[in-house]
């Protein structure tokens, strides 16, 4: 038996009805269902839009049916109260936008019912649980995992979804460990406390220099992470990973994840761990999402049975809603990518049926390269689209048009400015660092190898270069426009070599003290404005072949994360 308790009286919105306490029409915190009652509100317009549908699957009390429509929820984002002239229990609320009791814009239930149905059959028939992040914390994901791309951006919707999808696949070095979809893991080798030589805690470990010196300075000020919890969605949702983990070394393959208020949670059954290599575990996962303002019949049935019965322990985790959201979308976009015919045994009671099939790699930072690839686009700054102009006091920035260009003005402003009055310096720089050049002309084969902090400092990393000459001078895809460069000082004593590059690479040069000794040394003085003294960003133009000229003594209002 179905039943709608109501703890308070609720409040009204147009002529729905919804919990005061949140402004849903179903809240497990409030105990209440008021699905029943507004169906009466529109039937005539869900017979419309569904006419296969019979009166009984909208409102007989009995019918699970009636209440499977998706909830409305939270409509105090878009509503005030005022009270009301017939009932001084019952709230009613006006729109924030026009002021108006019935709006018919802004209250217009009857269409964000029949819409929220029409993307609940969508979703039945996908592999995902659904979840809706908006463009905001799009970008707040992006700019936590590196990628910090501009807040007025008008980047279209299918760009940034584009990006941020492949922000997570750069997070797991997914292209690089799995090559082509679909993935079967069935077809891996199984990890095993007896066969691996590390802990899966260990093994899902993920970081770079760039991380360990923060963390190295976060202790000497007498902290224990450079990145406190709940700050960082990208880090909690690693940290998270690493519980998981850690979870099942000690024999706890269950886990609910949940934040402080308990209105969102997610239900993690482990089902198996695979080993790609002897560093990347792969663990299979069946996951499902509940919240405090939609109904979850197997999520309890699924949660009592876990506690109840007391096989194994169960992992409790707390984690922020922005955090399960973003752990949402790993777990999305790896389902995708599961072999239509690879499948697990769920549980022989039912209560994972409508859990989701995925997989987790270790999550680690972006190296620098896919940072580079990931915030550069081409065309408009702002909406990405073809470019009919630049700004006129720097050159730097491009703009489809006018209106673009006053929308990013606030934002480059102080970046347009930092150029300004500044002492431009030519430098000339070199193909080698000072030994390679000297050990070249001897005649002699050489090779490099480098990594950079933004990524793991393991083999598979390192990047090797070979030259029987040295390489020619790369090609000038700036132009005439200014660009922004890093210089990077080498950790030596000394005259330490500059490394010199730019976002994307397509210049990478050395400035050698032997070669330029006044451009060095006016460049190491301001190596300590620099991060931890080693690299500063400033802006450059190309003047020749081997030649920059160096906005030295001017730096970027902000350093950006390449």
């Amino acid at each position: 038996m179905f039943y709608e308790p109501v703890v308070d009286e609720p409040v009204l919105a147009g002529s729905f009805i919804f919990c005061r306490a949140h402004g849903c029409e179903f809240c497990h915190e409030c105990f209440s269902d008021h699905r029943f009652t507004n169906n009466f509100q529109i039937m005539d317009k869900l017979y419309a839009a569904f006419p296969a549908l019979t009166e009984a699957y909208f409102m007989v009390w009995y019918n699970k049916s009636a209440h499977d429509r998706p909830p409305i929820s939270y409509v105090f984002d878009k509503a005030v109260a005022r009270t009301s002239q017939h009932s001084r229990k019952l709230l009613e609320y006006e729109c924030k936008e026009h002021h108006a009791l019935n709006c018919p814009t802004c209250f217009n239930w009857a269409a964000i019912a029949i819409e929220n149905i029409k993307r609940q059959a969508k979703v039945k028939n996908s592999k995902v649980i659904p979840v809706d992040i908006p463009k905001e914390e799009k970008l707040k994901f992006l700019k936590s995992m590196g990628v910090d791309l501009s807040p007025a951006t008008r980047l279209p919707n299918d760009t940034m979804e584009r990006k941020f999808r492949c922000a997570i696949d750069a997070s797991q070095s997914l292209t690089t460990l799995i090559a082509k979809a679909p993935f079967d893991p069935s077809n891996l080798p199984l990890w095993s406390k007896k066969t691996c030589k590390k802990s899966l805690l260990e093994t899902v470990g993920r970081g770079n220099v760039k991380e360990g010196f923060a963390n190295f300075q976060a202790r000497l000020e007498g902290r224990s992470n450079a990145w406190d919890l709940y700050e960082n969605p990208f880090m909690d949702v690693r940290q998270t990973i690493m519980g998981l983990a850690n979870g099942l070394d000690n024999g706890a393959k269950t886990a609910i994840i949940q934040d402080k208020e308990t209105a969102y949670a997610i239900c993690i059954r482990v089902v198996e761990v695979y080993m790609l290599n002897d560093e990347t575990p792969v663990m299979v996962i069946l996951y499902c999402r509940g919240t405090r303002d939609s109904p979850a019949y197997e999520t309890f049935d699924w949660v009592q049975q876990v506690i109840t019965d007391g096989k194994s322990p169960v992992l409790e985790g707390t984690a922020t809603p922005e955090e399960q959201k973003l752990l949402l979308a790993v777990l999305n976009a790896n389902a995708r990518r599961l072999s239509s015919t690879y499948s697990v045994k769920r549980n022989p009671t039912g209560t994972e049926a409508t859990f989701a099939l995925s997989f987790l790699l270790p999550l680690g930072p972006i190296n620098q390269r896919d940072i580079a690839r990931l915030t550069h686009h081409t065309g408009c700054v702002v909406c990405g689209g073809k470019t009919v102009s630049k700004c006129s006091q720097c050159l730097a920035m491009e703009y489809c048009g006018a209106e673009c260009q006053r929308v990013h003005w606030k934002e480059h402003k102080p970046t347009c400015n930092s150029v300004q009055g500044g002492e431009w310096v030519e430098v000339t720089f070199s193909m080698y660092p000072t030994k390679m050049r000297l050990v070249a002309a001897k005649g002699n084969k050489v090779s490099m190898a480098t990594w950079n902090n933004m990524s793991r400092p393991t083999m598979d990393n390192m990047r090797v270069r070979s030259y029987e000459d040295e390489p020619p001078l790369p090609p000038n895809i700036h132009s005439q426009n200014l660009f922004l460069i890093k210089m990077q000082r080498e950790i030596a004593p000394g005259m330490p070599q500059i490394m010199i590059y730019d976002r994307t690479r397509s210049i990478e040069v050395y400035l050698c003290h032997d070669l330029d000794s006044k451009g060095h040394e006016k460049t190491m003085a301001q190596m300590h404005t620099g991060q931890m003294g080693l690299k500063i960003y400033r802006w450059a133009k190309r003047t020749s072949g081997d030649k920059l000229s160096v906005c030295l003594n001017k730096a970027p209002p902000k350093d950006p994360q390449w």
